[in-house]
């Protein structure tokens, strides 16, 4: 809760009566802040601030409380808050004028349901609130309470469902028509809970911080009858009759926590846990996003998005009597029949939330203040976990005063020796700076070790957030049918035109930078075919943090990085024709064993050269691109070869789009919305593990190129496939989501171009290349004696000189063509030896996959059968 809000909130009045203190009826108090035997200090409830004639005191409510509390600013903006929260005034319905007596209740509530209509402003209040079609609703406009002067009504009902209590919250106008939250009041002696007594089949009860947000989860109409709503008095407002309430479930399984997004509303839920210690049951919460409620959210981003955050509940562990909690329940989806992904989280240790003293906001100057002095640490910490040297500025805090100097805080007889020191120049008391240095060593050993770890984890686990807003429509995006077809249709808006099959196939790759079992693909082409520009354009489709790209690599680089430096990345290489040997090898290395080891030399602390083992870790996924596919042999058997179109018709395309683009015609803005919703649906796939119960029953072409590797390589994009379409799979009792046949289908019909070149001895740009020559040799007479010359392919196909030089080469090498004589300086001319049926070959590939797909979907009381047949 922001500081305005706070104030707004909070009146001084009400911070009085917490305190036990009266004013008069000229509103004048005591002071509390210095012996007053006559009320001196005013209060002004109209600004919510006070003034003491006596001491000088002066401030608003927050300040009352700093002072009273003899706190620090920010624990009075803590205590303040929750005091805001429980803004309770107890209305009263006694009055002078009469009683109402609990049983008038009910009838005084139906009165109050039947103003609702009536009161346009109500109306509006709850439209805004998202609240215009609950039921048990009321309004009161003052006619029955003076005190619920335009207050909207919410029953507490007992466990016989009768109503014993009315909850009001206020709603005022303000300039023009603008309706505000106001103040929150209850009958006196408050009996009976909200929305009711929990029923007795109750497996899963959800607890709110506050009514209206209880009201906000009863509108969603969850779909199990065991999942009950039940809402708190505020953040410390869980009440006998609450715990009495929640003991009488017997079948009650999982208790999930739903507060305020604040510091008061996380304190809440760990005074509530402590209050229902020793529940047989499992204690959860939900990660309220800062500053919100669940109304805001409801508000703000919709049904989906609150049904995501319970999803994604964390297990809490209350830190009380062994015993107390049983802590092997599994977070397991019950809002919808739908299938979701869950992803398990470990347990989080609940302990009292307490502030470091140590203001590191500077991370060069770490601040500590104690009642004796300040104590200013400048520069980094050492890294050596056996010394804590640091350069100390110790600061009088009133003259402002410093002593310097430089020590170990490790070794005793300094550190008493600097002590005494600075006491003298400051006139301080010497024990009190040392007990204050010691209590230092012992802050910033926390936080050495807290950074630490940070900065061990910081390279595998940073990744940017998907805003809330965007979630739900990402979820729904992953949900929908044929949601392969659909991505790459975006992939499509994002700006990669035609390279339709290549372009999905390279994108779900890159995603595997995420999992443990992660792809690499190797881009071919010839000089200016585009394949740096397609590595490029599928690079940006990844979260931008977990892709690092390379146009040139040094030999040992790939040694000298960090340990994690890799893990959870994609790696771009922009041309790997760049490579050395030596880069290639621990290229290869990473990709096959996701490490790198070397033996290097190091200094140690001393400064003495000693040997060392250097571990570079993986896994990683990898784009690569190269003109030169059969030279990296080792290369190609450990990845994907993508060939890159290089056809007229991907030329023309091509040139389509650039025109489109330079007359303005193609919004730059849609392209990068599309860019942006890609990288968002990346970021919310979960590594989770896949089983492929038919993965024996699918057979690569036997003559294919190393079909152990390439077994392998076709099971890991099956999996990812998978792992794409986790929000449609069904799981296993592990967890674990399972392979469908379309996934074996669409991984068929995605990597079909690369499992044929395995199985062709051409490379990818080299068998375009034949392609289009036997085309053009096929209309010229007599095609099967026709001798052709280099020029004349040139200028017929619009290949370079050494390009053409270079394929020629690789034919003749593999007897597809025959050099047929001529002259070194008037040219050689060629015969075309090797006529072979492309297209008959890839359908029968095609075919042989294709039928062992179809008996995959053949009913499985008959597939039996068909085996045995």
């Amino acid at each position: 809760m922001q500081i305005p809000h706070i104030k707004k909130q909070l009146p001084i009045l009400q911070v009085l009566a917490h305190y036990n203190i009266k004013p008069d009826r000229n509103n004048h108090i005591q002071c509390p802040f210095h012996d007053d035997d006559k009320p001196s200090c005013k209060i002004y409830p109209e600004t919510n601030t006070y003034h003491c004639f006596g001491c000088s005191a002066t401030g608003d409510q927050i300040e009352f409380i700093e002072k009273h509390g003899k706190l620090n600013k920010h624990e009075a903006l803590k205590k303040a808050t929750e005091l805001a929260n429980n803004n309770t005034d107890v209305m009263g319905i006694a009055s002078k004028k009469g009683v109402a007596r609990e049983a008038d209740f009910a009838e005084l509530f139906t009165k109050q349901k039947e103003s609702l209509p009536r009161s346009p402003k109500a109306l509006e209040y709850l439209k805004q609130r998202g609240l215009e079609d609950l039921q048990e609703v009321g309004y009161n406009s003052g006619k029955n309470w003076n005190k619920l002067k335009t207050c909207i009504i919410f029953p507490l009902k007992d466990k016989d469902e009768n109503v014993t209590s009315l909850y009001g919250r206020r709603i005022t106008e303000s300039k023009g028509h603008t309706l505000e939250y106001g103040k929150h009041y209850y009958s006196e002696n408050r009996k009976g809970l909200y929305p009711g007594y929990p029923d007795a089949n109750t497996e899963t009860l959800i607890i709110t911080e506050a009514i209206i947000d209880a009201a906000t989860l009863i509108k969603l109409k969850f779909e199990s009858e065991t999942v009950k709503v039940l809402a708190a008095y505020g953040t410390n407002g869980l009440t006998k009759e609450h715990i009495n309430a929640v003991n009488q479930l017997k079948k009650l399984q999982e208790i999930i926590f739903f507060f305020d997004g604040d510091l008061a509303g996380q304190d809440g839920i760990t005074k509530s846990i402590e209050k229902l210690n020793g529940l047989p049951c499992k204690i959860t919460k939900v990660e309220t996003p800062e500053g919100e409620d669940v109304n805001s959210l409801y508000i703000n981003y919709g049904k989906e998005t609150i049904l995501q955050l319970i999803e994604e509940r964390k297990v809490l562990e209350y830190s009380g009597p062994k015993g107390s909690r049983n802590q092997e329940f599994n977070t397991a989806p019950f809002l919808s029949t739908e299938i979701v992904s869950i992803e398990k989280e470990a347990p989080i240790l609940i302990t009292q939330n307490t502030l470091s003293p140590l203001n590191t906001a500077t991370p060069n100057k770490i601040i500590y203040e104690s009642q004796t002095a300040r104590y200013i640490v400048k520069g980094t910490l050492c890294k050596q976990l056996d010394k804590m040297l640091v350069s100390l500025d110790v600061q009088h805090l009133e003259t402002g005063i410093k002593y310097r100097c430089r020590l170990d805080l490790y070794e005793e007889k300094q550190t008493r020796r600097e002590a005494r020191e600075a006491a003298e120049k400051l006139d301080l008391r010497s024990d009190q700076t040392e007990a204050d240095l010691s209590y230092l060593t012992d802050l910033l050993e926390e936080y050495r070790e807290k950074e630490y770890q940070d900065s061990s984890n910081k390279d595998q686990d940073l990744e940017n957030p998907v805003p809330l807003a965007e979630q739900a429509q990402c979820k729904a995006f992953l949900k929908q049918d044929n949601l392969m077809e659909r991505l790459n249709e975006l992939i499509g808006k994002s700006g990669i035109t035609g390279e339709e099959n290549n372009r999905l196939f390279l994108f779900i790759i890159a995603t595997s930078h995420k999992m443990p079992d992660t792809l690499h693909a190797l881009i071919q082409g010839s000089s200016g075919s585009g394949k740096t520009h397609l590595l490029s354009k599928i690079a940006d489709l990844m979260p931008a943090e977990k892709v690092v790209k390379f146009t040139r690599v040094t030999e040992s680089s790939f040694y000298n990085y960090d340990e994690y430096f890799f893990k959870g990345k994609l790696i771009c290489l922009e041309d790997i024709d760049g490579l050395k040997e030596e880069a290639l090898f621990a290229w290869r290395e990473l990709i096959s064993n996701n490490q790198l080891s070397s033996s290097t030399s190091q200094k140690d602390e001393n400064g003495n050269i000693r040997s060392a083992q250097r571990i570079v870790r993986g896994p990683m996924a990898s784009l690569c691109a190269t003109t030169h596919g059969h030279i990296y042999e080792d290369n190609m058997s450990r990845m994907f070869i993508v060939a890159v179109d290089e056809s007229r018709e991907q030329t023309g395309r091509i040139m389509d789009y650039q025109k489109q683009k330079a007359a303005g015609l193609i919004d730059s803005g849609e392209e990068k919305k599309a860019t942006a919703l890609l990288q968002n649906l990346v970021r919310l796939l979960k590594p989770f593990k896949v089983i492929n119960p038919y993965a024996w029953q699918i057979h690569l072409p036997e003559k294919a190129h190393k079909i152990r590797r390439l077994n392998e390589l076709y099971l890991s994009f099956v999996k990812q496939i998978t792992i794409i379409n986790q929000y449609q799979r069904k799981r296993d009792d592990q967890g674990r989501i399972i392979t469908a046949p379309e996934d074996l289908e669409m991984a068929n019909k995605i990597m079909f171009d690369s499992i044929f070149l395995k199985v062709d001895e051409l490379d990818g740009s080299l068998r375009q290349f034949y392609e289009e020559l036997k085309s053009h040799i096929k209309t010229k007479p007599n095609p099967q004696q026709y001798e052709f010359m280099q020029r004349e392919i040139r200028h017929v196909l619009h290949v370079s000189k050494s390009q053409l030089q270079r394929y020629i080469s690789s034919l003749i090498e593999l007897e597809y063509i025959q050099q047929m004589g001529g002259y070194q300086n008037r040219g050689y001319k060629y015969k075309i030896q090797w006529w072979d049926d492309i297209a008959k070959s890839k359908e029968d590939v095609k075919q042989y996959l294709q039928n062992q797909i179809e008996k995959l979907k053949i009913d499985p009381s008959k597939r039996s059968e068909s085996a045995d047949n």
